[in-house]
């Protein structure tokens, strides 16, 4: 083409010049000795196309370390630059009012336990009256009820007036009485010895004490009997045994009123059961107002969340901390490129897939990364997806880090020559290329991207063109070659 045939014209003035290299003329070629060399033909082979993008190194953690709780930092125990460990702490905080916090809240708690035990004691003293009013008052009932059946015998035994055999059945009555009292009597003798040694209980003792009135009363009632057998009714023994019926009868009805009253009274111990069981939410509220203290208490040491760097140290000592305020920054994790991919390119990114990367930075230094995550959303305005490729260990990278990372799109078919045969001079590439006499000339060419070991030919050379890729820098223009064809 016409900018081909600039070039060369170009180059032919500027090697007159600067004699880029020597040349031979007719006489000297016929004389000069053959020079050795390596050659090869140019041959057209498939390469791959690349996709090349830039991106910027990131850390694959970052953190803001801020405060939960107000308060006056007292220590920060890194500097930029350190290595820290997950869980070390970093930064101190005065904690006096959280620890005059957690004193208090347990205070309310111990509080709450002796309310507690109180509302748990005064239940069971109740209770225990409560039961003891209950035998007491049943005790009663029974005792008048027995007092009504004998005031009513009396008073039929006195209206009907005594018979021989009665008089009989009266002193037997008698007798039979006296033995159950003196057997009610000696057991409460016993009982009442036992109630005094804390053996039984206040109800067990009211119940014999009860029994024992009873067979009194009944012993009464049995010699009543007899005295009436032996003198005969009169007329105010039949009005006095009628009043007795009569009281009788109001005391039972009394002992009965008595009874429900004990029962209605032990309704109490309910109430009782609801102030333990609000007793026992007390505490219940307490302990998690002391768990709430404590954890307040250790937001006062804060940590590191993960192994890192510390990048940024933005407090010092002496100075107010605030919840959500950032004191330090993180980094930790391994070291990322993210690079913006074009969404026409997107369909060639492979999770997993490994990629050149390249750093200017780093003296050129190539490596190879891993892609590990494609953002699942791109850029509506630039129409760019993120891909994040995870650099190796120790790469000699750092955050914030400009890099280049190239995928490969495709294939294309292009001339490729050796980059043994090629040399360089004032920033252009040359080649000697040998003709079909042995004649071997100095060619300038336009090189591409590097393919392995040899280099991609734009312009300059054709394809079974031979080059010389060993000996070359022995050569001049017009050099007599031999060649050994690999």
């Amino acid at each position: 083409s016409l900018a081909f045939a600039g070039i060369v014209i170009w180059w032919l003035l500027q090697a007159s010049k600067h004699q880029i290299v020597p040349a031979y003329s007719t006489e000297q070629q016929k004389s000069a000795p053959t020079v050795h060399v390596s050659t090869r033909y140019v041959a057209s082979a498939s390469s791959p196309q690349w996709l090349e993008v830039s991106g910027t190194v990131q850390a694959e953690l970052e953190a803001r370390i801020a405060s939960k709780v107000m308060g006056r930092v007292q220590d920060v125990l890194v500097r930029e630059g350190d290595h820290v460990r997950r869980g070390q702490t970093l930064v101190r905080l005065d904690a006096r009012d959280l620890d005059a916090s957690i004193a208090q809240a347990d205070a309310m708690l111990r509080a709450a336990g002796v309310g507690y035990e109180n509302a748990r004691v005064t239940a069971r003293m109740e209770a225990s009256l409560s039961a003891a009013r209950i035998a007491e008052a049943q005790a009663k009932v029974t005792q008048s009820e027995a007092a009504l059946q004998a005031a009513t015998a009396k008073q039929q035994l006195v209206q009907a007036g005594p018979r021989p055999q009665e008089r009989v059945q009266a002193a037997l009555a008698v007798s039979q009485a006296k033995s159950v009292l003196a057997l009610a009597a000696s057991n409460l003798k016993r009982m009442a010895e036992l109630f005094q040694e804390d053996a039984i209980s206040a109800q067990q003792y009211d119940q014999y004490k009860s029994q024992y009135e009873v067979a009194k009363a009944q012993y009464e009632t049995a010699q009543q009997g007899q005295s009436i057998a032996a003198e005969g009714s009169r007329a105010e023994d039949i009005r006095a045994a009628q009043q007795a019926v009569l009281q009788a009868e109001a005391t039972v009805q009394e002992t009965h009123a008595g009874l429900k009253s004990a029962q209605a009274s032990a309704l109490q111990t309910d109430v009782r059961k609801q102030e333990i069981q609000g007793a026992k939410a007390q505490i219940g509220q307490s302990q998690a107002g002391l768990n709430m203290a404590r954890v307040a208490r250790s937001y006062a040491a804060i940590a590191a969340p993960f192994d890192g760097v510390v990048t940024k140290r933005l407090a010092d000592p002496g100075a107010m901390a605030s919840p959500g305020a950032p004191l330090l920054t993180l980094q930790g994790g391994s070291l990322r490129l993210e690079a913006a991919v074009p969404e026409s390119a997107l369909a060639s990114v492979r999770k997993g897939a490994s990629v050149p990367v390249h750093f200017d930075a780093l003296l050129h230094r190539s490596l190879t990364g891993q892609v590990v995550e494609i953002a699942p959303q791109g850029d509506a305005g630039s129409h760019t997806f993120v891909v994040k490729i995870d650099l190796p260990m120790r790469s000699g990278a750092a955050a914030g880090m400009f890099g280049r990372a190239r995928f490969v799109t495709g294939s294309e078919k292009q001339m490729l020559v050796p980059a043994s045969a090629s040399f360089e001079r004032e920033g252009l590439h040359y080649v000697y290329v040998v003709d079909e006499n042995g004649i071997a000339r100095v060619r300038m060419m336009t090189v591409g991207d590097r393919v392995g070991t040899a280099f991609s030919v734009l312009s300059g050379l054709n394809p079974g063109e031979c080059v010389v890729t060993a000996g070359w820098d022995r050569l001049a223009d017009g050099s007599q070659v031999a060649k050994e064809t690999r």
